[in-house]
């Protein structure tokens, strides 16, 4: 008798192989099911945020949110809201190209907020600032962190101000002045706007200069104007108010300690303002909602031929009274002007990163010239204007074209 022994655990031992095989290399299901995946990946996914081929737009509208959420009179918002909020916003950034643009007009906005007080959170704004740290490093944020040292220092050098032997002995009585001292650097850069100040503001700023250059010596102070605002005390038949003004409403102001009424020619001769900003205050405290100053004759727009009288029968139920500025609202030519001055840094950024490589490569070809900057530059930028970057280092004498082939650069040491 024959038997015949079989093994029955080899089919299954088949089966488990065929099953691992699929696992690793997949089937035809698979590969469809891949492809799918990706392709719906592809469609869901945003690589980058653009507005009407304007790449530059959605990281302009991101600096002025976040200045709308971090300004003060944002009622009924809590830290933590706010807190995810600025998450959320961080979300958003990075998508966004052109960072620089973004930088450039949030710190335009910052240095307004620092400036005023109109700060909604302190913490907050040190919070964003290192998020954008962590999401960009610190070269990114380093102007906007210098911005906080500055108004840090500037808080030590009043209080030594205070304390010195200059300002004992020799500032006028019946005046306090505060004063920001800002690095040129770090903060956006301000036109010179001149004015002639009253005799006691140019006494306390002669002293806070001579102690200022006696701690700190090689130093330059440039006064900026515009960015001053005041408080001033004025006595009226129904009681006495406090008047929070801007520097160039306290000059006019002030003219009217010594004259009844004063015409527009007159003010602008005594206070050395220029015409558009002089209409622009005289328009704050005669056409406003707070009507310090009568305007002779009435109307919305301050003529050449206007006269100006004190207002001695104003009234207003609180005792600080903030008379508000005629800003000038942001135009396109002005934010078309931050945006040009982001381009004119991107520039001096394109013109080293092409001395940088050809110093390195000494011979390059165009194609190969033009690949490498668009992998090292962080901004988007079009071949064209690479190409007039290159041209204009020609020019310059930084690099040459090869006599056999016009298609390839020669660094020039």
């Amino acid at each position: 008798m024959e038997t015949e022994v079989k093994n029955p655990g080899r089919p299954q031992l088949t089966r488990q192989r065929s099953r691992i095989q699929r696992l690793e290399n997949g089937d035809q299901n698979t590969k469809f099911s891949y492809r799918t995946a990706t392709t719906h990946k592809r469609f869901n996914s945003i690589d980058s945020l653009d507005i009407e081929e304007n790449t530059n737009r959605p990281a302009e509208l991101i600096a002025k949110f976040l200045d709308e959420k971090l300004r003060a009179g944002n009622k009924g918002t809590s830290e933590e809201e706010l807190e995810g909020t600025l998450d959320k916003v961080l979300v958003l950034f990075r998508f966004i190209q052109g960072k620089d643009v973004f930088e450039a007009f949030y710190k335009k906005d910052l240095a307004k907020r620092l400036l005023l007080g109109k700060s909604a959170s302190i913490d907050a704004e040190k919070s964003m600032i290192s998020k954008l740290k962590t999401e960009c490093g610190s070269q990114f944020t380093n102007k906007l962190e210098g911005m906080f040292k500055d108004i840090e220092l500037s808080k030590e050098i009043n209080e030594s101000f205070k304390q010195s032997s200059q300002a004992r002995t020799k500032l006028p009585t019946g005046i306090e002045l505060s004063v920001h001292v800002l690095t040129m650097g770090y903060w956006p850069t301000y036109p010179p706007m001149d004015v002639r100040l009253p005799h006691e503001l140019n006494v306390y700023q002669d002293i806070f200069k001579e102690f200022y250059l006696s701690k700190y010596s090689g130093r330059r102070l440039m006064w900026q104007n515009s960015l001053g605002h005041c408080v001033l005390k004025a006595e009226y038949p129904k009681g006495k108010k406090e008047l929070a003004v801007s520097l160039f409403q306290t000059v006019v102001l002030m003219l009217f300690n010594d004259a009844e009424n004063l015409s527009f020619q007159d003010i602008k001769e005594a206070t050395g303002i220029e015409d558009k900003e002089l209409r622009r205050t005289l328009q704050s405290l005669a056409c406003g909602k707070v009507r310090v100053l009568q305007k002779i004759p009435k109307g919305r727009d301050v003529e050449d031929d206007d006269t100006f009288v004190f207002n001695d029968q104003f009234t207003a139920p609180l005792y600080r009274i903030k008379v508000n500025a005629i800003q000038m609202k942001e135009t396109v030519e002005e934010n078309t002007s931050t945006t040009e001055r982001v381009f004119q840094d991107r520039q001096y950024q394109v013109d080293a990163a092409i001395v940088r490589i050809m110093k390195t490569r000494k011979v390059l070809s165009h194609t190969l010239l033009i690949t490498e900057l668009f992998q090292q530059l962080k901004f988007p930028i079009k071949p064209a204007d690479l190409k007039k970057r290159i041209e204009s280092l020609i020019d310059r004498e930084y690099l040459e074209r090869d006599k056999n082939n016009p298609q390839i650069y020669n660094y020039l040491a």
